[in-house]
């Protein structure tokens, strides 16, 4: 079995950039907790946010090793239970804090989710799995709706909620 390198994670400036991205996320966290916060847990948050970094950074060799073609095998079923929770956010779904009178999270006990967030990542691996069925290049507008559609449902799921914010993010994802 080949041992694990840095080579083996690609472009290494690109994971050098991610290390230092992430490193500035973790210090704004923190910076933003050194004036008079009156919560602990607000305090704290730096070190969450830091436990959450180490924990990303162990499970990069895990996630390398998954083959391609299973991303491909999962991407429809996570794609339709992604669709499945945007809309059932609409439908049971509860705001929190802030914002309490927004349908943006799905609440079981004592966990809350953000389903919009998870949205994300099924969304990103159709929309690779639609463009990797392509074997030449586009040469219509129309030869797009696919690519579109697969990105514009969960985005207008979204925008229901209302979340304009994630809905951004997912513009940027086409």
């Amino acid at each position: 079995m080949p041992r694990f390198r840095l080579t083996s994670l690609g472009d290494p400036v690109l994971f050098a950039l991610v290390v230092l991205l992430a490193f500035f996320g973790v210090a704004m966290v923190y910076s933003a907790g050194i004036m008079d916060v009156p919560s602990a847990y607000v305090a704290g948050a730096w070190r969450l946010q830091l436990l959450w970094f180490a924990l990303a950074l162990l499970a990069i060799p895990l996630v390398l090793r998954v083959p391609v073609s299973m991303l491909e095998t999962v991407a429809p079923p996570l794609y339709a239970v992604a669709l499945v929770l945007l809309a059932l956010t609409l439908v049971i779904g509860t705001g929190v804090g802030t914002a309490e009178g927004v349908p943006r999270w799905i609440v079981l006990g004592p966990i809350r989710i953000h389903t919009a967030e998870f949205a994300k990542i099924p969304v990103i691996l159709m929309l690779a799995r639609v463009l990797g069925e392509w074997r030449e290049p586009p040469t219509t507008l129309w030869a797009l709706w696919k690519p579109i559609a697969v990105v514009l449902v969960p985005m207008g799921l979204v925008m229901l909620q209302p979340d304009l914010g994630t809905a951004i993010v997912f513009s940027f994802i086409l």
